[in-house]
């Protein structure tokens, strides 16, 4: 559950609209409980889509979390 809170923490730092698609599901990037739905294990692959003033910022933000499960930012 932690990655997914994550990924929607981070998601909702940004102006724009957030979608995950999954097996043909599209889902909102912004909501945990949207998430909560995908039951995509490691290593499963999903498209990541950004629409707004600042998708560029929000991608580059949202494949750090994937990549590390960890907010922008921390520290180890």
């Amino acid at each position: 559950m932690r990655p997914k809170a994550v990924f929607a923490e981070t998601a909702n730092r940004f102006q724009s609209e957030i979608q995950v698609t999954w097996e043909g599901r599209v889902i909102n990037g912004k909501s945990m409980w949207d998430l909560m739905l995908v039951g995509a294990t490691q290593g499963a692959q999903m498209t990541l889509e950004a629409n707004g003033p600042d998708e560029e910022e929000a991608l580059c933000a949202l494949a750090q979390v994937i990549e590390t499960d960890k907010l922008p930012g921390d520290s180890e």
